[in-house]
């Protein structure tokens, strides 16, 4: 029988090369990620207005009971708003339950704020939480490339006769083209296309695209883990617990 004896010099260069190895390996995706980010085209010079992501009163004396948490949209309200899709979908936190809110609704105007392009009604069945308002995928809904539009969500706590709400939010929004290279980026990280989407502003559709992962798989901590550090970084950290609500689009008052 032959018995080979390794030199202490070989077995530390085996050792060294098998951790080298290790070490690659476990960088390869944050690499992968790194060059995806640093291909993607600049953004738009023209973003959008600023907007209020939490209530602005319109009258003196509303009806509302003081909440820890406010009435709240979800985005950015930095001049970068922006979303690739036709149809966006919209985010929102509802600091009420059903039976304190008598009516809300949403409202999707064109840039000058003349004309309504959508508008429906939004009843929340029971709980206080998020709510999700999707445009409908409708010709007369879609959205037009580089375009801002206007979106207001308004809130009533007890029925009055005032037309004006108790509670308003409102932000603006604009549709950027998905060019072929950001179309590649998006289909080349799925699903986790919100990486995406942050890294270029496309700040509705990276927050729609969580919150459906969020709530749709629990169990899944990456997911968990990227809600939480995309609210973070928008100074929503407080939204994170917060679960889904049951709501529903309902045609609004004439």
């Amino acid at each position: 029988m032959k018995i080979y004896h390794l030199s202490i010099q070989v077995i530390g260069t085996i050792t060294l090369t098998i951790a080298t190895l290790l070490s690659n390996s476990a960088s390869l995706t944050g690499q992968t990620s790194r060059y995806l980010l640093s291909q993607l085209p600049k953004p738009p010079i023209t973003g959008t207005p600023s907007g209020k992501s939490t209530p602005a009163t319109t009258r003196p004396r509303i009806t509302c009971q003081e909440t820890d948490k406010p009435l709240t949209a979800l985005f950015a309200n930095n001049g970068r708003d922006f979303t690739v899709s036709e149809y966006p979908k919209f985010w929102f936190y509802i600091p009420y339950p059903s039976e304190e809110i008598s009516y809300m609704e949403f409202l999707l105007l064109n840039g000058n704020e003349r004309e309504t392009i959508y508008h429906t009604a939004v009843k929340l069945k029971e709980q206080r939480g998020l709510i999700e308002i999707a445009i409908p995928a409708e010709p007369q809904y879609a959205l037009k490339v580089n375009e801002n539009y206007r979106w207001q969500f308004n809130l009533d706590c007890q029925p009055d006769s005032s037309a004006e709400p108790d509670l308003v939010v409102n932000g603006w929004v604009k549709r950027i083209p998905l060019n072929a290279q950001l179309a590649n980026q998006l289909e080349t990280v799925k699903p986790k296309q919100y990486s995406i989407y942050r890294a270029h502003f496309i700040w509705y559709d990276a927050i729609a695209l969580l919150a459906e992962l969020h709530f749709t798989e629990p169990e899944n901590q990456e997911w968990q883990e990227a809600w939480a550090n995309l609210l973070q970084s928008l100074d929503l950290e407080w939204v994170t617990p917060e679960p889904l609500a049951d709501s529903e689009l309902v045609p609004p008052k004439s």
